[in-house]
């Protein structure tokens, strides 16, 4: 059994909250109906505390959107209800977010909102291609095979991300690995053998010395060397959430040896997916570049296709209007006007889409090769330095004590 946090509203307009015991949101939802009261809301109560607090982008994982799509596939292609199928999606999540979520959706449904009209009403928590794609099944009766198709939309997009991730852990570790060496070795090691190379006569280069200082301020104000990597991070992000910082961080990603090609060809990748998925379900092609437009993280490629779209709404045909994106790879310009002209567009972007994946997985992989050598090099000189200033004083002093 659950807790459920309710609002209702009685025949006489007056509106009451409370907390309700039920096995699902289903059942919660049916109890407090039986009075003929109208649900304003109804959620699943979390209680109160620092547990429980939501921390981070209100934005589902596409983990999540993928289940959810799957599992509203299977259970809509097999003939139950909406709501029924709402329910049961809603006992099997896991996700608080994502709990949340389909519960608010669930009793949308359940006061006489369309399925769409409720995923409507979770805009900045489900994609814009969830909400068009669910739209443009409710209206031609085919909401199963829709659901289906954003499942493996989601799926791919995952896989995709995965891959980047996975390719990025090894120069993490690195960098990591580096950090922490470093500290230890000036927070521990370095003071230590400072002060038995005092304590027995012997006489500190200045590289030594360098280190000593540098120890000692990282030990007694560790504080403020936290403050400052703490206030760079916050400024980088401001800078970047910024007009003008977010564009010229995007040039940055587009242009920038190795990385450029790495972010063109994944940028590509998402482009022809996401407008081959949402041609498929029925979508024109002005909502398709609308809703790929706001799935980019590029701000640079956001204002071309945005500049795009004013010219398809002008008459002038995907290929044309997007001819003059030099950011993309010129292979999508001459398969998208391939398939306008044979009448294809969408299996020709989904062919697209799958080409441009491999070349960003190779890309990907071209950049971690690059990184990896670069992390290790920088390693040796932060190790080398700090072995040199406590070995340099060392070699000098065995010098003298041994025999000549």
């Amino acid at each position: 059994m659950a807790n459920f946090r309710y609002q209702i509203i009685d025949s006489k307009g007056k509106m009451s909250e409370g907390i309700i015991e039920a096995a699902t949101i289903g059942e919660a939802s049916r109890k407090l109906k039986q009075d003929g009261k109208y649900i304003a809301s109804l959620s699943l109560d979390k209680g109160k505390g620092l547990a429980n607090m939501e921390i981070g982008s209100p934005k589902l994982k596409t983990k999540d959107l993928v289940v959810i799509s799957r599992q509203l596939a299977s259970l809509l292609s097999a003939g139950i209800t909406v709501v029924r199928s709402l329910d049961m999606l809603y006992q099997q999540l896991e996700s608080k977010k994502a709990k949340k979520c389909i519960g608010e959706i669930y009793e949308s449904v359940q006061s006489g909102r369309s399925l769409s009209e409720a995923f409507s009403e979770q805009r900045g928590v489900i994609p814009n291609i969830m909400i068009s794609m669910i739209a443009a099944g409710e209206e031609s009766g085919r909401l199963d095979e829709i659901m289906e198709r954003l499942a493996d939309h989601f799926a791919k997009d995952a896989k995709l991300k995965n891959k980047i991730s996975s390719a990025m852990v090894y120069p993490k570790i690195l960098a990591g690995l580096t950090a922490a060496i470093s500290i230890g070795l000036l927070t521990f090691l370095v003071p230590k053998i400072g002060d038995t190379i005092v304590e027995i006569g012997g006489d500190l280069p200045g590289l030594t010395k360098f280190l000593l200082n540098l120890s000692d301020s990282i030990v007694h104000f560790w504080y403020i060397y936290a403050a400052v990597i703490g206030l760079i991070v916050y400024g980088f992000k401001l800078w970047k959430s910024s007009d003008k910082g977010s564009e010229t961080w995007s040039k940055i990603m587009l242009k920038a040896p190795i990385i450029g090609k790495s972010t063109r060809m994944n940028a590509a990748a998402r482009f022809t997916r996401t407008v081959s998925t949402l041609l498929k379900s029925g979508i024109s092609v002005l909502q398709a570049v609308e809703i790929t437009e706001k799935s980019l993280d590029n701000v640079i490629l956001m204002k071309k296709l945005a500049e795009a779209r004013v010219e398809i709404r002008k008459g002038s045909s995907l290929s044309r209007s997007i001819r003059d994106i030099s950011e993309f790879p010129p292979m999508i310009y001459a398969m998208v006007a391939i398939g306008e002209e044979s009448g294809t567009l969408d299996m020709i972007l989904e062919k697209a889409a799958d080409y441009f994946e491999d070349e960003a997985d190779a890309a990907t992989a071209k950049l971690v090769s690059a990184l990896e050598p670069v992390m290790i090099i920088i390693m040796a000189i932060i190790v080398g330095t700090v072995v040199a200033g406590i070995g340099m004083p060392i070699f000098t002093m065995a010098q003298f004590l041994l025999p000549g």
